[in-house]
């Protein structure tokens, strides 16, 4: 890559500074703007010492995520290892990212290279090609409350908050099988709020490259565990009940966790790929639809 982020402080600091102001300010996608549109869509970020790069070129992005994504696994591998092995010059890997990630989301396909990345991101096609999918039944209770709210709203609405709720209904739906509504209001509003948490914490730790252990307070790891007993209760109440032939005969509702158990057999690994599917399927969606009202 030709193009380089700027930065004015040495070892990257300055990006870094701007990095993390722009984080705490909700700007980020700002901030980054004028550089894309000026350098072009292939950028080289050198911070404390790690390179990385930023893209989106749509030839690069079907190069890491479909034609050339096995050379990953060996990177990963040298990346550890910190030496060559057998001369072989990676393309790309996660790098730290595992690392900086991994108490948050634990083993899934946003923590994965390689070989386990290509068999999570075929594990996690399978909700979507079921005829689950074009059934919206499962949308009719979250979206009554989504208008319910906006009706009862006046003024200038903050539209984000709510397409926040509104996804974390209708994706805990399509995974657990249930919607987090299902949960007294306590325990959703303290899952949603260490969710958002983890969120961003895991993102500065990201921006520290290799030093990311460097930021991990108490808060963020009490975050991180109220997340997972919270997907641990969804697991077992979903397993129990089909174990238990509980589920209603001739019903077309389907939940993702059903397919996960079956693959892995292990409740943790289950509940691990059901928080990285969580994290895409909400907050994605919910920029989406804030960046296009």
């Amino acid at each position: 890559m030709k193009s380089k982020l700027p930065s004015n402080w040495p070892l990257g600091l300055g990006v870094l500074h701007q990095q993390w102001k722009a984080n705490a300010d909700k700007r980020l996608l700002a901030f980054q703007q004028p550089f894309l549109d000026e350098l072009g869509p292939n950028l080289e970020v050198d911070i404390l010492g790690s390179v990385g790069y930023t893209t989106f070129d749509p030839e690069n992005i079907e190069a890491a995520l479909s034609t050339r994504f096995e050379g990953t696994s060996i990177a990963l591998f040298v990346h550890l290892l910190k030496k060559p092995l057998l001369k072989v010059k990676p393309d790309y890997c996660l790098g730290t990212r595992r690392g900086s990630m991994f108490p948050f989301l634990g083993e899934g396909i946003f923590t994965q290279d390689g070989g386990p990345w290509k068999h999570s991101r075929e594990l996690l096609r399978r909700p979507f090609l079921k005829t689950h999918y074009q059934d919206l039944k499962g949308f009719q209770e979250p979206v009554q409350t989504l208008l319910t709210k906006l009706s009862s709203s006046s003024g200038v609405i903050d539209l984000q908050p709510l397409f926040f709720q509104f996804t974390l209904a209708t994706t805990t739906a399509l995974i657990f099988g249930q919607p987090v509504e299902s949960s007294d209001d306590d325990q959703r509003d303290s899952f949603a709020s260490s969710f958002d948490h983890a969120s961003w914490i895991t993102t500065l730790r990201s921006r520290l490259t290799d030093f990311y252990w460097i930021y991990n307070p108490s808060h963020y790891r009490a975050a991180c565990k109220n997340i997972q007993e919270f997907a641990d209760g969804f697991v077992m109440r979903a397993l129990s009940a089909s174990s238990e032939g509980r589920k209603e005969v001739g019903s077309d509702r389907y939940a993702f966790i059903d397919d996960l158990y079956a693959e892995y057999k292990d409740t943790r690994l289950v509940r691990d790929q059901l928080i990285n599917v969580l994290l895409a399927g909400r907050d994605t969606t919910a920029c989406l639809l804030s960046w296009t009202l």
